[in-house]
């Protein structure tokens, strides 16, 4: 059953592409470059939008793309964000991957997605473009942002927020009687008109999923 005072989300990605620092810099409001990554971090953060009050409980994984717990962390999350570096394509590509994985594996209708580039600010060093990381946010109709963990604050709260006003709309959703009546396929085209989901169109009838390169 859906608890709609708590909203479980996934932080996804390779390894050294900020994965905690992007975590910490939207809990705590500061960067912290080096961080250890051979093991998992659950943090327990409220927020409150739209006047509701909401548990965020945010899983920081470790080098979650290559091991078995990935599915056991898929099947946990409600959101996830799924990070990858603007300064390396292999990132990029395992972000492709954690994308697909997500759409095999979860119900549409179940779960909300941020793709995230991380180190904006090394632009000398940039390997992904920006249009190269929208086109596969709708590749995968998920919201799409490009930040800098390292500079600023603002951009990765921003994406987080909009991820998580996202999520909460997908459980009121999913909460409400006539879901029963309509059935999960039904709830999925409605999810689709709503936040641009529906993956019967070509991507580019696709709505433009909220993004922002800050």
């Amino acid at each position: 059953m859906t608890n709609l005072n708590r909203i479980r989300v996934v932080v996804l990605g390779s390894a050294r592409v900020g994965k905690s620092a992007v975590t910490v810099r939207y809990l705590t409001k500061r960067y912290i470059g080096e961080y250890s990554s051979n093991s998992d971090f659950l943090y327990r953060h409220n927020v409150t939008f739209d006047n509701v009050t909401t548990e965020v409980e945010i899983l920081d994984t470790s080098k979650c793309a290559a091991t078995g717990c990935l599915y056991d962390h898929i099947r946990w999350g409600e959101a996830f964000v799924v990070v990858y570096s603007v300064c390396d394509r292999a990132s990029f590509n395992d972000a492709h991957e954690l994308l697909d994985k997500l759409a095999k594996l979860k119900l549409p209708s179940y779960f909300t997605t941020l793709l995230l580039g991380n180190k904006r600010d090394l632009d000398h060093s940039r390997e992904i473009c920006v249009d190269a990381g929208q086109e596969l946010s709708l590749q995968y109709g998920c919201q799409f942002y490009e930040v800098s963990a390292a500079e600023n604050f603002a951009g990765v709260s921003l994406a987080f927020q909009s991820l998580l006003r996202e999520a909460r709309s997908v459980q009121l959703l999913r909460a409400l009687p006539i879901r029963r009546k309509l059935g999960v396929n039904s709830v999925s085209k409605v999810l689709g008109n709503i936040f641009g989901k529906n993956s019967n169109k070509a991507s580019g009838d696709r709505k433009k999923r909220p993004s922002l390169s800050i």
